[in-house]
Order: structure tokens, then C-alpha cells, then sequence
């Protein structure tokens, strides 16, 4: 099956910060995130170009968010998130930092606290959308899987994927009283 119109979560939980905090000199970022209405403008994010997927390509029901610093805009992470109305559940399409944000495959890393913050912003999402914080996604394998586990205190569903995994509205608000950004509605 295409990951991308699958979706599939393969991003790492760095560190637990309220905001992003730059690696060099610890300096505490605010956020800001907006929801990104053209495709034409996701052709920025390319696989080719670090983005890990070519966002341009997220299926039209995922609505993309980015995750960006208030004093500047600069995009430090995507996150797709579409409202699962048979699951009454955000379902976390997909999750990417930018990639002067990811260690894992560049060996750098400008901010820590992205990872966070994209799966706060499901949560976020899943509350508008009337489901009280609940969230599912697929994550690329075992280990990322225990790795959400760990950290979030996910649970493990493994009905539609084989690394499906939940959060509930509880662990959803405690994450959400973690993550502090604005919502930038233009």
C-alpha cells in the first residue's frame, strides 16, 4: 500500500519541552501553528528535499498543519491530521520535523520539542472535531511504536495496521497541558 495515502508516523520524541528550545544555546522559542490550504504551497515540502514524504501528495481529506516559530514563521515541522469519523478519533496521517530539526537522518538538529508538538496538535484537532482529545495513527514499526507507547502512553491497537496505536482523551489533555503554541487562523 503508498505510505503516503496510507499514512504512517516515523517521527521521534526528542525531548518533553512546552515550546521549542533551540539545541545550541537552549533558548526557549514560541510557537505558532496554521493550517496550510494550497497544495501548491505544500510543493515546498519534498522528499527530496528531507520532508521524508512529498506533502503535495497527503490525500485532499488530510488537512496539514505546521508547527512554526512565532517571531519568524519559519516551518519546523508538517503534521497531517484527518478527522476519523467511524473512529470518532483524530487520526494522525503523518508527522515530520523539518530537516534542520532531524537528528536521526541528518545528524543535526536546529530545535528540540517537535515531535510533541505535532502529536499535541492531533490531539488539539481531535478535540475540535468533538472527540475529547482521542487520537490513532500507524507508526513505521515496532520500535517507534513502544517509543509512543513510552512516551505518550499509547496503547497498542494493532487492528487496521500492524503498529496501530491510540491515545486516549485523558493521556491526550495531559499532552495538550504540556504543548503551548497559538493557533494562527488567517
Amino acid at each position: 500500500m503508498d505510505l503516503i495515502k496510507q499514512g504512517c508516523i516515523d517521527i521521534w520524541i526528542d525531548e518533553i519541552v512546552p515550546c521549542l528550545k533551540n539545541v545550541e544555546t537552549g533558548e526557549v522559542k514560541e510557537t505558532v501553528v496554521f493550517k496550510i490550504e494550497s497544495r501548491a504551497y505544500l510543493k515546498k515540502f519534498q522528499k527530496k528535499d528531507g520532508w521524508h514524504i512529498n506533502w503535495n501528495e497527503v490525500p485532499k481529506d488530510v488537512e496539514v498543519f505546521a508547527l512554526a516559530l512565532k517571531d519568524t514563521n519559519e516551518i519546523q515541522g508538517l503534521v497531517g491530521v484527518r478527522n476519523d469519523k467511524d473512529s470518532n478519533a483524530a487520526y494522525l496521517h503523518w508527522a515530520c520535523t523539518a530537516p534542520h530539526n532531524n537528528i536521526h537522518d541528518f545528524g543535526k538538529q536546529k530545535y528540540t520539542g517537535v515531535g510533541g508538538h505535532l502529536f499535541a496538535i492531533a490531539a488539539d484537532k481531535s478535540i475540535q472535531w468533538g472527540y475529547e482529545g482521542a487520537v490513532h495513527g500507524f507508526a513505521a514499526n515496532e520500535e517507534l511504536l513502544n517509543h509512543y507507547i513510552k512516551v505518550f502512553q499509547a496503547e497498542y491497537l494493532g487492528m487496521l495496521h500492524q503498529y496501530q496505536f491510540f491515545i486516549d482523551e485523558t493521556k491526550a489533555k495531559e499532552l495538550l497541558e504540556v504543548y503551548h503554541y497559538e493557533w494562527n487562523e488567517t
